[in-house]
């Protein structure tokens, strides 16, 4: 299938998921009070959510900037910025959000960064927030145990999955990191299957560049490695991006007048959803997203007002990011087309 083809196919499919959304609510006594509750919502609260989406992307983009700063291949804030966006962007419309990273080694690439800081930059960042998650959802579900066992009911196991996946991919992540024969494995596996669909011409030559990225790659995460409070700043700007983004159902919460559920009995259902919804292999997990987000919130949301909440927390958490990314893409590709001319 074409590019354009699977773009287009996971833009039907992320819309559908929405469509269905929205058919179940006018269907059934939800879509009721949902337009009153949506009118009854302050202006504040909705530039709160706009601005705790701001410090999620502005922590992404920080990581970044860091830890190439850190490697001695400093670009501008707001090139990080640019990159942060374009990840979450290609991200959210790939399947299990494959496209990001490539996406954002290329643009990086353009900014004169190698190929192998990049990735290292982005495999620290997706260690240290992976990390995080796993650590503060931990220390949340021991906080708030009986809590979350109330909430969750039945549905305990889909959270138990999702925190395998997540120190699966920890784990692999570390492994990666740290063993230079695993990483050439992987690549020359690629390359071998790149040769056999012809797609490299000249496996040998590709090899050889190859194994260079490679060498970088693995000196640019040891060097972190050696350099702690360097991994403990990114440690701590991952958790100021998982808050960040955490914050949002606080404030949908806030804007509906709700009261009776603190700050962090939200955050930690907050972060149980994203643990379960993140092994999803759908752009953007969607489906998974908005039916743990049922299941997990059906108690803190009461009938009228879960449906509307639902939305703007996948509004401000997922479409916001595609209609900013897609902006942001679009500019980038009419900017790029005018100095090519």
């Amino acid at each position: 299938m074409k590019p354009r083809a699977k773009k287009i196919l996971n833009f039907a499919f992320i819309f559908g998921t929405l469509a269905v959304v929205l058919l179940i609510g006018l269907n059934g006594q939800e879509m009721s009070g949902a337009v009153e509750a949506l009118k009854s919502i302050a202006p504040k609260w909705i530039i709160l959510c706009v601005l705790a989406w701001c410090g999620y992307l502005l922590f992404d983009a920080l990581s970044i900037y860091h830890f190439l700063k850190c490697q001695g291949h400093a670009i501008p804030l707001a090139s990080s910025l640019f990159v942060a966006i374009q990840g979450m962007y290609y991200s959210n419309i790939t399947p299990g959000a494959t496209g990001g990273q490539p996406m954002q080694v290329y643009y990086l690439k353009k900014r004169n960064v190698p190929i192998g800081i990049g990735t290292s930059a982005l495999t620290v960042k997706l260690f240290s927030f992976q990390f995080m998650l796993a650590v503060l959802g931990t220390v949340l579900w021991i906080a708030y145990k009986d809590y979350i066992a109330l909430q969750l009911g039945g549905n305990m196991w889909i959270l138990i999955i999702g925190y395998v996946y997540n120190v699966v991919v920890v784990a692999f992540t570390v492994l990666m990191a740290t063993s230079k024969r695993l990483v050439r494995f992987f690549v020359m596996l690629f390359i071998k299957a790149g040769a056999k669909l012809r797609l490299i011409k000249d496996p040998a030559t590709t090899q050889a560049k190859w194994e260079d990225v490679i060498d970088t790659f693995h000196s640019s995460v040891m060097m972190i490695t050696r350099r702690p409070m360097d991994l403990v700043i990114q440690l701590f700007i991952s958790t100021a991006q998982i808050l960040s983004l955490m914050t949002v159902t606080f404030f949908i919460y806030h804007a509906f007048k709700l009261t009776g559920t603190s700050y962090g009995q939200i955050t930690a259902l907050g972060i149980m959803l994203y643990t379960s919804a993140a092994y999803t292999p759908l752009p953007g997990a969607s489906g998974a997203q908005e039916g743990v987000f049922a299941l997990y919130f059906s108690q803190v949301f009461p009938d009228g007002i879960r449906l509307m909440a639902l939305l703007l927390w996948r509004f401000f958490t997922y479409y916001f990011t595609l209609i900013v990314g897609a902006i942001v893409s679009v500019a980038n590709g009419f900017r790029s087309g005018k100095t090519a001319r």
